[in-house]
């Protein structure tokens, strides 16, 4: 077994049953990525969803009680463009305490639930 230095660290080359032993749970982990990706996909499209129907509501309660980007972003110190970023991207990814900013300036509460996956 050959002893090679890089930096602090001490690598030993394997023997070839731990090369085989690598091999294979390499192997096992490419055959299992697609569905391991197709799994997160679908977990992150869930997320994002509920995510744009939260600002989607936000957005309907801002236009109903007629207030502006303008009047959101002063009570929330958020700007107006991030606002409206928030409210026309689909792809939006805001922060807990971004949604209930926004949520406070309309004087509503920001609920989560937690609960078992069934």
């Amino acid at each position: 077994m050959e002893k090679r230095t890089m930096g602090k660290r001490i690598y030993r080359d394997p023997t070839e049953e731990q090369a085989a032993k690598y091999r294979k749970i390499r192997e096992m982990i490419a055959a299992e990525m697609p569905e391991i990706k197709k799994e997160v996909k679908a977990l992150r499209q869930g997320r994002r969803v509920k995510i744009q129907e939260a600002v989607s509501i936000l957005k309907a309660e801002r236009e109903l009680r007629g207030l502006s980007l303008g009047d959101i972003s002063e009570r929330t110190g958020i700007s107006k463009s991030a606002i409206s970023k928030l409210e026309n991207n689909q792809d939006a990814n805001p922060t807990i305490n971004t949604l209930a900013k926004y949520a406070d300036a309309l004087r509503m509460v920001l609920s989560i639930t937690l609960t078992d996956r069934v």
